[in-house]
């Protein structure tokens, strides 16, 4: 296969790796977030699932259930979020004797299990995306043929916007680490909390369902990650803008 021809398909794989970045990016700062923050009768996205050596801080997500939260009921071994913080803590689900856990829509703890689902998914889906894609620019830059007398200033331009849009791939990366983290463990530490206090019992034994810890600091958290999300995806838009012109040209 010809230099120009994977020059062409590398570039072509990194612009659809970086658009989907992006709308990744944007989706869950202008339409799940919006949604989840909706009031609702059952959970828009599924509850979550404290399981054994889970990779997602503790936690992953299961199927939703299929009945509004003032039924009292649900499917069959629901997943919900369980209490017990440690990555070692057994699996609960609806057919034990540990409750739904589920959560009121009104409820701090509702918003962060809705969260989760979407860090949940991101996390897997989004870094992936946009490292690939400085691959993609960065082999583009490397393969680029050697400059000559007719053809250096135009190399040159080519070789140069390569290596701003691996760049800004690579920055959505280091925007995350920096900027967005500490939002994501502000986020963490809540729903640890709420797994800690779901852990509590009453006299007579009963667990709590309903953990209330200030929704309104929760939306707010919630807000500014939907917001930095959205500046997050300008930075693959642009290095969207520079693979283009690097291929045309």
């Amino acid at each position: 296969m010809s230099t120009p021809t994977l020059i062409t398909l590398a570039t072509s794989l990194g612009l659809t790796l970086s658009t989907t970045f992006s709308i990744g990016s944007l989706g869950f700062s202008y339409a799940a977030i919006p949604a989840i923050l909706l009031p609702a009768s059952a959970p828009l996205l599924p509850p979550l699932e404290l399981v054994t050596k889970a990779k997602d801080r503790e936690y992953r997500v299961d199927k939703a259930p299929t009945q509004p939260f003032d039924s009292g009921v649900g499917d069959e071994k629901e997943g919900v979020l369980q209490a017990g913080a440690s990555s070692e803590s057994k699996v609960l689900s609806k057919d034990g004797d540990d409750g739904k856990g589920s959560g009121s829509p009104s409820t701090s703890s509702y918003l962060l299990r809705q969260w989760f689902h979407l860090f949940s998914k991101g996390m897997h889906t989004l870094p992936p995306c946009t490292i690939g894609a400085g691959i993609c620019y960065a082999f583009c830059a490397v393969m680029l043929p050697a400059s000559t007398s007719n053809t250096s200033d135009t190399t040159t331009l080519k070789r140069t916007c390569y290596v701003l849009a691996a760049a800004l791939s690579v920055g959505a990366m280091v925007f995350t680490l920096t900027l967005l983290e500490p939002i994501n463990n502000a986020l963490h530490e809540r729903v640890k909390r709420v797994v800690a206090q779901e852990s509590k019992v009453d006299e007579n034994g009963a667990r709590s369902t309903d953990v209330d810890d200030e929704r309104g600091e929760t939306e707010r958290l919630i807000r500014e990650w939907g917001r930095m999300n959205a500046w997050r995806a300008v930075l693959p838009l642009g290095a969207v803008v520079c693979g283009v012109v690097g291929l045309v040209l």
